[in-house]
């Protein structure tokens, strides 16, 4: 019978090297410092000792029976630890270890929240950029806090709802409607901002809201039969009726030909079309009174050939219903003063005769040019003075291709009032007056702003103009767990900490402080911690899933004006100045690459401490 294999065999030459190594120069010594053949290392103060004093291995052990030599060298490599710290006593370390985290695994699971229900919400990495309250506004008693309801409200997977929870929210669903105004021929575009609005939001068995398409002609078969399949809602077909699409009979025809080949021989965007003035009257105030909508309490305005970039995780018209929101927008914009040069005009006639019709708590001074807006241009010699004293309109207004409303609203007396004042004017003919300056006066003078909403969180598009929400960065990417400094809480305190951050990085140079392409990693990382310090005080909204480069909120202000117009523009962009506060703090020097926002407002160079590109300002 063969015998064992051994498991570390000693072959002659090797036994002979190791009798042979106390006393020969040949072969590996025992000794590390290269001192006397017979002494070791201490480990404690590293002096050499001899091998009769460490520590020796039981005779009769099984490695003293098999191969001497195995034991002398186990002698040796252990004597660096002391007797309680040998293999056995790592082996008891090494299972505590393991048990630690085994029971630190299941705390942590018992904590933490269950990712799977619908009732926790994960931390906020998106905060709506609130506007500033005006001075001596009284706010509505027992109001639903809207931050607080989106908290409560968003749901990132309805999939996961209860069967009696979804049939609850489809049987209490607001009556609402998506409206557009469309031709037979847009069919593909309109189709294509149908199956947007379903993927995003509308799918959703929760929502579902109908769909009314409104056509000054008889839609096709095939425009009915192409939309009513992109979409598993109710579909309405209307023909807006002869008497709201055509010339009133106190417009004076001549004068509306004369005045709209002028217009558009100026560059006046579409206003040679006489189907465009329609269009804007119809928009501007009949549309709340057509037939089909009068049972419906809210609209979602949708044009053809529009994207959405964002998932909406929540019920928009819910929203605006629990919230007693009258109307809401995603862009607030310039728009060409050619347009309709007698607007404000017929504005104010209108207030000084219906003077209670304005809300007590509506805040118009955001759309009236200030002191510092100074017209160098078509008015040389107008002054800072002059500036205050004339109160004029500065031609800022909601992009309502976009705009999410209350029918009762237009419905109401003061609208009403007011648009048939514009309309008994002329000023849809012989002016180009669009219906997103009207609306835009109408809400801010008759409502209170606590009553408008901006939805920042719905990523839009429609032709030159877009708005993406902050969405790409995670938090869990930029939580700093080193930081334990308090977030400021206004805008003094904020200049204070980015004047600290800005004196931390001086060597980076001026252009560290630059946000947008040209950012400095630094000035990335300051932003992205500054965020993570704000999850233990904002609880509840998750962030925002968007097909689209982030953009800064006043990033739209001037498109709708072309180049050669020299009209006045304000000194703060539209969206800033219906935010106010913070929005309107500016740092204390000026960058080397100025926004292109900030070039299209006239800016003097100085940069906005926020940009509205992090999704969580302060608040």
């Amino acid at each position: 019978m063969a015998e064992p294999y051994p498991r570390h065999p000693a072959s002659k030459s090797a036994q002979g090297m190791s009798g042979s190594r106390p006393g020969s120069g040949h072969g590996h010594s025992k000794s590390w410092s290269g001192s006397s053949g017979g002494d070791l290392l201490s480990p404690s103060g590293m002096t050499p000792r001899s091998m009769e004093q460490s520590d020796a291995v039981p005779t009769g052990s099984v490695a003293d029976t098999t191969d001497p030599h195995r034991n002398e060298v186990r002698q040796v490599g252990w004597t660096f630890l002391p007797r309680r710290m040998r293999m056995t006593s790592v082996r008891k370390l090494v299972f505590l270890c393991l048990l630690f985290a085994f029971f630190r695994t299941v705390w942590f699971l018992y904590k933490a929240p269950n990712k799977t229900s619908t009732e926790t919400r994960p931390i906020d990495s998106y905060m709506p950029p609130m506007p500033d309250t005006p001075t001596g506004h009284t706010s509505q008693g027992g109001r639903i806090d809207p931050i607080q309801w989106l908290r409560e409200n968003t749901i990132l997977d309805f999939d996961k709802l209860p069967a009696q929870e979804v049939q609850a929210l489809a049987e209490s669903r607001p009556k609402a409607a998506f409206i557009s105004l469309v031709r037979n021929e847009e069919l593909d575009d309109m189709v294509a901002s149908i199956l947007q609005v379903e993927a995003r939001f509308n799918g959703r068995d929760t929502h579902q809201y109908d769909w009314v398409f409104f056509n000054n002609e008889e839609f096709t078969e095939e425009f009915r039969a192409t939309v009513s399949n992109a979409t598993g809602s109710r579909c309405f077909f209307e023909r807006i009726p002869k008497e709201h699409w055509s010339i009133p009979s106190w417009v004076d025809e001549t004068r509306f030909d004369v005045g709209r080949q002028f217009m558009g021989a100026i560059g006046v965007g579409k206003a040679w079309l006489q189907s465009y003035h329609h269009m804007c009257r119809w928009n501007a105030g009949i549309f709340a009174l057509e037939e089909r909508l009068a049972n419906y309490d809210w609209y979602w305005r949708v044009e053809p050939a529009v994207k959405f970039h964002c998932d909406i995780n929540y019920d928009v018209f819910r929203f605006m219903q629990d919230n007693n929101m009258a109307y809401g927008f995603n862009m607030a914009i310039l728009d060409d003063a050619r347009s309709f040069p007698s607007l404000w005009e017929q504005t104010k006639a209108f207030i000084e005769k219906n003077g209670e019709m304005v809300d007590n708590d509506a805040d118009f001074n955001w759309l009236l040019y200030t002191a510092d807006d100074r017209d160098d241009v078509i008015r040389p010699h107008t002054g800072a003075d002059d500036g205050l004293s004339d109160g004029e309109y500065n031609n800022c207004q909601f992009y309502s291709n976009f705009e999410i409303g209350s029918l009762d609203f237009f419905r109401s007396k003061k609208h009403r009032a007011y648009f048939n004042h514009l309309d008994q004017a002329g000023g849809f003919y012989y002016e180009r007056l669009g219906d997103a300056p009207v609306h835009t006066l109408s809400v801010s003078l008759f409502l209170p702003k606590d009553r408008l909403w901006y939805f920042r969180d719905i990523g839009y598009a429609h032709g030159l103009c877009e708005q993406c929400p902050p969405h790409e960065h995670q938090l869990e990417e930029m939580i700093d767990s080193h930081s334990n400094k308090p977030l400021p809480r206004n805008t003094e305190q904020e200049a204070d900490a980015e004047a600290d951050s800005e004196a931390e990085t001086t060597r980076l140079g001026r252009r560290s402080v630059i946000v947008g392409p040209f950012e400095t990693i630094g000035s990335q990382h300051r932003r992205w911690k500054t965020m993570a310090q704000d999850v233990e005080r904002q609880k509840g909204i998750p962030g925002l899933s968007c097909g689209c480069t982030v953009s800064a909120i006043d990033s739209n202000n001037a498109k709708l004006v072309p180049y050669e117009s020299k009209q006045r523009k304000p000194s703060d962009t539209c969206i800033r100045k219906f935010l106010g506060g913070k929005w309107l703090a500016r740092k204390d020097m000026v960058s080397d690459l100025n926004s292109v926002a900030e070039i299209a407002a006239g800016s003097d160079g100085l940069e906005y401490i926020l940009d509205g590109r992090i999704g969580i300002p302060f608040q």
